[in-house]
């Protein structure tokens, strides 16, 4: 009894243990299955963020292998998860060959810590871009699972970091080569910045010998000027513009600038300094003189060109028109002034006219080439191409507008007649066939139509039954390409080649081929033949045409551009014998600055009043076709006087050169042997040509003007200040590097303001044009003269040295003397002169050498006013 109980104790307490083994193993399930749902949770939350990560991420297990990707790691390479899964990520497929060793590098080290890294790596369809590397490991219960890379696109980014550098760079450059001064200063004037410009305009090589220095005491040229500004500038509250101030340079001369400035001032607003920008107005007054000089173009212009030029206000109101446009209206140009569209044209056309001004001021887009149509109350019609831009002031804003109106009636009727003519060719065109041929499947020739026996010379009698292959209209050389073409079953189209007509001449043609298609068999192919003989001669033609374009829009010079014409011309006609002439108005002469010819050597220039071949056709502004007996014909009539060389057989013909209604010259070929060398479609073609060889010669001799304008001085003919001492830099540095010697002469023309005041500036001009020629008669070409500005010059003799100044100075007495005999003034013709010489061993600076010579020059004019002669032998050659 007593082991039973004990017993049934034992297992009591045993099922108790149980219990409680079971509530454990369901406290730990549930701890488990809440791990797993939180682990679970995670790995979505986890996912989640992979899959929509703004960044191309990938997930790696420690070897490298790919085991997943998110969708902007596709976007970013172009892989997709099915074809690179399971791939070692630096296998090649993102990395370019020469960063492979790199990137294994890399995942080594990322194995040990997390990193960052900038390099470059390639898309899937070859692309290199640079990208930025990130990545962090994988540790799940502290064991390594593997590494997440994240790619990111730094193309944009080092752009702007570029963009950064160089606007930091820009920036700095622009401080730096300003064309202005800047400067600050503190309170006493004391310079605390200043800009190399600064340094350079004050005479300094540089900003630091500068700073510290003293406005009044070192820069000022008066120096109670200091005190009057700084009134000035608390008068205006601290902000001046454009005040005018005089300083002085290193060297004591006096610098006229102007100065916008205003006060520095602290964090609390306390006034600490000025600062501001100063600019050298002296080339600001010359600036002005050239503007008068511009405006007077302008003017000029607007007289004189055909084209209607206008310039209206906000209110399309007309503030000024030029004589064209003022005649066209009926009025003078005064009584247009103030008035509108409205008063001048139908209401219609004055309504859309001021449309389209409200436009370009509204907008600020111009309108370019209008083709417009104006009908006047008396029924005539003008038809106009016409441009308007805006107009803007000073500050940037639209204050009206101009326009350019050109009356282009007569070429809308030549293109509507063109229009009318093309549309009846085109129909006629369509309604005849091509030359055309049909052939059975074996090329035999079935028939042919009369446009084929024109083009070929062959009769469907003489065709018929025979192979399209056998020869008949092919070349030698063409007979493989005919047999190969015929056995396209497909057909083809415009393949163009050469045939042959059957009295053997070669004809360029295209050639199109198509099946005859019956019962869905074929039965045959037409074969169309089109003659592009002329269209290849248009296509050379339009291509010399190009070339004479091209040089004359290239750098060539007018003399170089001669022979290209003579050559380009060559290509399409015989110009065995060429020349062209020129006019040249203000001589009222004929000048050949080309001319090729067999048996004249020699082109004299000729009046344009001379009764020669060139003179007939410039005055009867039409080309001429002349063989022997018309010339003959011509000199009988009294019509021509000088035929030049002209045999039995000689052929001449000659076309007058125009630009637009201006005849500028004539341009002839010429045969002595050959009666009749040029067909009327010779003579056609060069009538063509004329007008673009025309406007190529006009074009170059154009800008050769503005060329010799922009570089010469226009009274004396001496190279300008600009040009000339741009010249001598070139000279210094050629003489630096050859070693040799140069001679500097700073020539004044003494008592000139006397000259001018008794007898007045055109005479003065005189005897500076006499004094220029005076130097020119003594100096070498290779030799320069400059006019330094007033009646100062500055002569360059290459190769020279002080030791020639002797020489030099008795030549040009002598020629001196010489020339007040022979002018007989009322007056002497005397001129200063100083020298200095540049010496290769001890280098000197042009503005140096200028300076000296300068300053000689001073000295032998106070010699002279003194009554002191000059030893020759007493000059100083150091």
């Amino acid at each position: 009894m007593e082991d039973s109980e004990k017993t049934k104790e034992q297992l009591i307490n045993e099922l108790a243990k149980l219990g409680q083994q079971i509530t454990k193993l369901k406290e730990s399930e549930i701890k488990r299955k809440k791990a797993e749902e939180d682990l679970k949770k995670s790995q979505q939350e986890f996912a989640s963020l992979f899959k929509n990560s703004p960044e191309a991420l990938v997930y790696t297990d420690e070897k490298g292998n790919i085991l997943d990707i998110n969708p902007n790691f596709t976007a970013l390479f172009g892989y997709t998860l099915k074809k690179i899964k399971g791939r070692n990520i630096d296998d090649g497929m993102i990395t370019p060959p020469d960063k492979r060793k790199e990137a294994k590098k890399l995942t080594s080290e990322a194995l040990k810590e997390d990193f960052y890294f900038e390099t470059i790596r390639k898309k899937k369809n070859g692309t290199l871009f640079p990208i930025a590397i990130s990545g962090s490991r994988v540790i799940i219960g502290g064991r390594f699972k593997g590494l997440i890379a994240s790619y990111r696109d730094i193309t944009e980014h080092q752009k702007m970091i570029e963009n950064l550098k160089n606007s930091e760079e820009k920036y700095r450059r622009l401080y730096e080569n300003m064309p202005g001064v800047y400067y600050r200063a503190d309170r006493e004037g004391n310079i605390l910045m200043v800009n190399p410009p600064g340094a350079k305009l004050l005479g300094y090589n540089s900003p630091e010998e500068i700073i510290g220095k003293n406005l009044v005491k070192d820069f000022y040229y008066i120096p109670e000027d200091r005190k009057i500004f700084l009134e000035e500038l608390k008068k205006r509250k601290g902000i001046v513009k454009d005040y005018v101030v005089t300083l002085k340079r290193r060297d004591g001369t006096p610098v006229i600038v102007s100065t916008s400035s205003h006060y520095c001032y602290d964090k609390k607003g306390n006034i600490i300094g000025v600062e501001g920008i100063v600019v050298d107005i002296t080339e600001h007054k010359e600036s002005e003189m050239a503007i008068i000089y511009e405006q007077s173009l302008l003017h000029a212009l607007m007289a004189n060109i055909s084209d209607h030029i206008y310039f209206k206000d906000k209110k399309k109101r007309f503030i000024r028109v030029n004589k064209a446009k003022a005649e066209y209206s009926e009025i003078t140009a005064e009584k247009m002034i103030g008035k509108t569209d409205f008063v001048f044209f139908p209401p219609e056309i004055a309504k859309q006219s001021s449309a389209d001004d409200d436009l370009v001021i509204e907008t600020g887009k111009p309108i370019i080439d209008k083709v417009e149509k104006i009908i006047h109350s008396d029924k005539t019609e003008h038809w106009f191409s016409t441009t308007k831009v805006p107009w803007y002031n000073r500050k940037g804003k639209i204050t009206g507008l101009i326009g350019i109106s050109r009356n282009i009636t007569e070429r809308k009727k030549a293109d509507e007649a063109l229009q009318k003519s093309q549309q009846e060719f085109t129909s006629l065109f369509n309604s005849s066939p091509e030359a055309l041929v049909y052939v059975d499947v074996k090329s035999n020739i079935v028939n042919i139509n009369p446009r084929f026996t024109e083009l070929f010379g062959y009769t469907l009698e003489e065709l018929q039954g025979k192979n399209i292959d056998e020869g008949m209209i092919h070349p030698a050389d063409k007979k493989e390409e005919g047999l190969r073409l015929n056995q396209n079953v497909k057909g083809f189209s415009n393949y163009e080649t050469i045939r042959k007509r059957k009295d053997g001449t070669l004809i360029q043609v295209s050639i199109s081929s198509s099946s005859v298609i019956v019962d869905n068999q074929i039965r045959g192919f037409l074969i169309l033949y089109k003659d592009i003989t002329e269209r290849k001669q248009n296509e050379k033609l339009q291509q010399v045409l190009y070339n004479i374009s091209k040089a004359a829009n290239s750098a060539v010079s007018l003399d170089q551009l001669y022979p290209l014409i003579h050559q380009e011309l060559g290509s399409i006609i015989d110009t065995s014998n060429f020349y062209i002439a020129l006019v040249d108005e203000k001589e009222d002469k004929l000048y050949f600055p080309y001319h090729i010819d067999e048996l004249e050597e020699d082109f004299e220039p000729q009046n344009l009043e001379e009764k020669s071949l060139t003179c007939y056709i410039i005055k009867n502004k039409r080309s001429m076709l002349l063989n022997y007996d018309k010339i003959k014909k011509l000199k009988e009539n009294g019509e021509l006087l000088n035929a030049g060389v002209i045999t039995k057989d000689t052929f001449w013909f000659g076309v007058p050169l125009r630009v637009e209604d201006k005849v500028i010259g004539a341009m002839a070929i010429q045969s002595y042997i050959n009666p009749n060398p040029y067909s009327e479609k010779d003579t056609t073609l060069l009538e063509f040509v004329s007008s673009q060889v025309a406007t190529a010669i006009e074009r170059k001799r154009v800008e050769e003007e503005l060329e010799r304008l922009t570089r010469y001085d226009t009274l004396t003919g001496t190279c300008n200040r600009r040009y000339g001492l741009e010249l001598l830099q070139r000279q210094l540095k050629l003489a630096k590097r050859n070693k040799s010697p140069l001679l500097f002469a700073y020539i004044d023309l003494d008592n000139l303001k006397d000259i001018n005041d008794e007898f007045g500036h055109k005479e003065g001009d005189k005897v500076m044009v006499q004094l220029v020629k005076l130097f020119k008669s003594i100096l070498r070409d290779v030799d320069i003269i400059i006019r330094m500005g007033g009646d100062e010059f500055l002569a360059i003799f290459l190769d020279s040295s002080l030791k020639e100044i002797p020489v030099i100075r008795k030549r040009l007495n002598q020629e001196l003397n010489l020339l007040n005999q022979i002018a007989k003034n009322p007056y002497p013709i005397e001129f200063s002169m100083g020298f200095s010489g540049y010496d290769p061993l001890h280098p000197q600076s042009v503005k140096e050498l200028i300076r000296i010579a300068d300053q000689k020059m001073y000295e032998d004019k106070k010699n002279k006013k003194s009554g002191k002669t000059i030893n020759e032998s007493e000059v100083d050659l150091e």
